[in-house]
C-alpha cells in the first residue's frame, strides 16, 4: 500500500544550513520608513545614513532569492523624519498570519530575547497597530514566549531617524537559508510553553484543516480521512482551536499528520519532530520546510499522495508510514518488550481465525504472537497482528486489543493480575486447547510466564494497534485502574 504515497522531490540545501547565530550590528544614524498609508507600497524598510536600503534584514523568499515585499530603492537621503534617541533593537516584521510570524519575525527577534534586558525598546514593522496585535491570543502568547512586553514595542507610522539601533541579521529566510540557532531559541521558547500546555494526549495526532482550501490539497474528503484516523487511535484536532502552547508539546511529544501548511512550522519549536505532511502533487512545496528539519533532529516526510484515494486506505497508509520507524522507536524507547512464553513449555499464541488465545507447544500457520510491553509494574498485552479481530482472555470484562495488567517479578517467573478484581492470569497446558483465562486467586510456579525479550520487532501489521497501546499508557499512568 505504500505505493499510494511518495515522497516529494528533496532540495539540494548544502551550504544554507549554517551553524550557530547571524551576525549583530550596531548601526548608526538608521532611518525606517514605514509603507504608506492603506500598505499597498513597497517602498519601505530600513536605511543607513547615506540613504542605502539595508537589505540583511529585508524580506526575500524563492530560490535564487528576490525581494519579497520590498523595492530596491536608494532615494531615502532626504525623506523628512523625527529622531528617536533611545537605543532600539530591530525586531522583525509582524503579520497576521502564524506560519510567516514564525519566520519573518521569531528570525529576529531572537537576539532580544537573549540578550536585552525588559527596558530595551524593539522595533517591529508592520500593518498592524499594537492593540490589534495584542487582540490576537496567539501572537500575545509568542511575544509573551520570547520576552516581549506591549509598553516596549515601536511600530511607527512615520519615518523615524534613530542615533544607534542594534540590526541582529536573520537566522532564517524563506527559502532562502536557516541558521541551527535559530531552531535552539526555538526550543528555549518551547521549554516555557509546553509547561502552560493541557493537551494531554501521546501518540498519533492528525492537523485537521477543513476547509474548501485545504480539502483541494487532499487527496480524498478530509472529514472521511478524519473519521478513518480516529477509528485507528489517531487523535484528531485543529490548530485553530489551540493554544500555542497545545499546538508546540504537540509537535514535542507526539507524531504529527496532516495537510502541509503553516502549522508544520510549529515544528521547528521540537528537538525532534516526526511525522508525515501530505502535499497536492501538482506544485512542489517550499524550500523552507526542508531547511527547517535540517536545522535540528526532525524526521518528517513529505509526500504526494495519489488522487481519488479511498479515506480508509489513505488512512491505513498514513498510519503505517508514520510508525515504521519514528513511531516503535518512540515505543521502544520507553517499554520493556517481549513475548508472552509459559514458563516450562510452550508459548503463548493468538489464533485469529478462532478468536482465542492458547498456549501451545509449537507455533502452527495462521498463529500470530501476543506481545507484552511493561512499564514499570505495569503491563499490557496484545496481538502483534493489526488484522486480527479484538481478542479475549476468560473472566475479562470486555474484548480489547489491549488489556491491562499489574505485573509482578517472581523468582522463577513473571505473574500479571487484574488490576480491578484482584484476579492472575493463567494459562493452561496445551493439551487442553482452552483459552487464557483471568480467575485464578493465585497461580503456581508452573503457571507463571516468561518474557522472550524483543530489541526492535518487525511488526509487520501491528502499527494499526500501537495507538491504542500508546492511549492504554495514557490512561493508565499514575492509575492502578483500569
Amino acid at each position: 500500500m505504500s505505493d499510494y504515497i511518495k515522497d516529494c522531490i528533496k532540495y539540494d540545501i548544502s551550504g544554507s544550513v549554517i551553524e550557530g547565530f547571524p551576525e549583530v550590528f550596531e548601526r548608526r544614524n538608521v532611518l525606517y520608513v514605514p509603507r504608506r498609508e492603506g500598505g499597498l507600497d513597497k517602498d519601505f524598510g530600513l536605511f543607513d545614513e547615506t540613504g542605502r536600503q539595508i537589505f540583511g534584514n529585508a524580506l526575500f523568499s524563492s530560490y535564487p532569492p528576490v525581494l519579497k515585499t520590498q523595492a530596491l530603492t536608494t532615494q531615502k537621503n532626504g525623506e523628512t523624519a523625527s529622531y528617536q534617541g533611545r537605543p532600539v533593537v530591530y525586531g522583525g516584521c509582524i503579520g497576521d498570519h502564524y506560519g510567516h510570524f514564525i519566520t519573518e519575525c521569531l528570525n529576529t527577534l531572537w537576539y532580544f530575547s537573549k540578550e536585552c534586558s525588559p527596558e530595551t525598546l524593539v522595533l517591529f514593522h508592520s500593518d498592524m497597530t499594537v492593540e490589534e496585535i495584542f487582540s490576537r491570543p496567539w501572537m500575545v502568547d509568542l511575544l509573551r514566549y520570547a520576552g516581549v512586553r506591549k509598553e516596549q514595542i515601536i511600530i511607527p507610522r512615520v519615518p523615524l531617524r534613530f542615533d544607534s539601533i542594534t540590526v541582529p541579521g536573520q537566522a532564517f529566510s524563506e527559502d532562502g537559508f536557516v541558521y541551527t540557532g535559530y531552531a535552539e531559541y526555538l526550543k528555549a521558547l518551547s521549554l516555557k510553553a509546553v509547561q502552560e500546555s493541557s493537551f494531554d494526549f501521546k501518540g498519533m495526532v492528525y492537523l485537521s484543516r477543513v476547509s474548501p482550501l485545504y480539502n483541494s490539497r487532499l487527496p480524498c474528503n478530509e472529514e472521511d480521512l478524519c473519521a478513518e484516523l480516529s477509528g485507528r487511535g489517531v487523535k484528531v484536532v485543529r490548530p485553530e482551536d489551540l493554544s500555542v502552547a497545545d499546538q508546540i508539546k504537540i509537535f514535542n511529544e507526539n507524531i504529527v499528520i496532516g495537510p502541509i501548511g503553516s502549522a508544520f512550522h510549529t515544528s521547528i519549536f521540537a528537538e525532534a519532530p516526526k511525522g508525515i505532511a501530505i502535499c497536492p502533487e501538482e506544485r512542489p512545496i517550499a524550500r523552507s520546510y526542508e531547511l527547517m528539519g535540517a536545522a535540528h533532529d526532525a524526521e518528517i516526510r513529505y509526500v504526494y499522495s495519489e488522487d481519488k484515494v479511498d479515506p480508509s486506505t489513505l488512512a491505513e497508509v498514513l498510519v503505517n508510514a508514520a510508525g515504521s520507524s519514528a513511531y516503535w522507536k518512540t515505543i521502544i524507547e520507553k517499554l520493556g518488550l517481549g513475548f508472552l512464553e509459559r514458563k516450562n513449555r510452550g508459548n503463548i499464541f493468538f489464533v485469529g481465525h478462532e478468536n482465542i488465545l492458547l498456549s501451545r507447544d509449537a507455533k502452527e500457520a495462521g498463529d500470530y504472537d501476543v506481545l507484552v510491553a511493561t512499564v514499570g509494574n505495569k503491563s499490557f498485552i496484545f496481538a502483534n497482528h493489526s488484522s486480527l479481530p479484538p481478542f479475549f482472555i476468560e473472566k475479562e470484562l470486555i474484548e480489547t486489543r489491549v488489556i491491562s495488567y499489574l505485573k509482578f517479578d517472581e523468582e522463577n517467573g513473571i505473574g500479571f493480575r487484574n488490576p480491578v478484581n484482584g484476579k492472575w492470569l493463567k494459562a493452561l497446558p496445551p493439551e487442553f486447547k482452552k483459552n487464557l483465562h483471568c480467575d485464578a486467586e493465585h497461580v503456581n510456579d508452573w503457571e507463571l510466564f516468561r518474557l522472550k525479550p524483543v530489541d526492535y520487532p518487525d511488526f509487520s501489521g501491528c502499527l494499526a494497534i500501537a495507538p491504542c497501546l500508546e492511549n492504554a499508557l495514557q490512561r493508565f499512568e499514575g492509575s492502578d485502574c483500569q
